[in-house]
């Protein structure tokens, strides 16, 4: 796996505060695309990853990082979630609405900053 790739990965990570690595027709993709919207998420930055030529390393990064080689990948505030299952369980138990409040408030603190 090319470095480069693995810091395209890291980056987007730190750059975004809600980070989903997806694939558009995977249904836990475009179910925790789902639920993290339901959970008010407005900043979400989705990178659909089956039409890039690095989409492997993308995968095999994410896997080195998590430990999780499927997409979706979930990132929050830098924090990995999980995939769909793990995103809809936090959302059922109310945790990434919270989640998501925290990463907005401290958002618009550094806005006004």
């Amino acid at each position: 796996m090319a470095a480069s790739v693995k810091c395209l990965v890291t980056n987007m990570i730190k750059a975004n505060s809600i980070m989903v690595f997806s694939k558009s027709t995977c249904p836990f993709c475009l179910m925790a695309k789902s639920v993290l919207k339901d959970a008010g998420a407005k900043n979400m930055t989705v990178l659909e990853i089956e039409n890039r030529p690095d989409a492997f390393d993308i995968q095999n990064a994410l896997k080195d990082m998590t430990g999780s080689a499927t997409v979706p990948a979930v990132f929050v505030a830098g924090k990995y979630l999980g995939g769909g299952t793990e995103t809809q369980e936090l959302f059922d138990t109310g945790k990434l609405k919270k989640l998501i409040e925290d990463v907005d408030t401290f958002i618009k603190k550094n806005d006004s900053s």
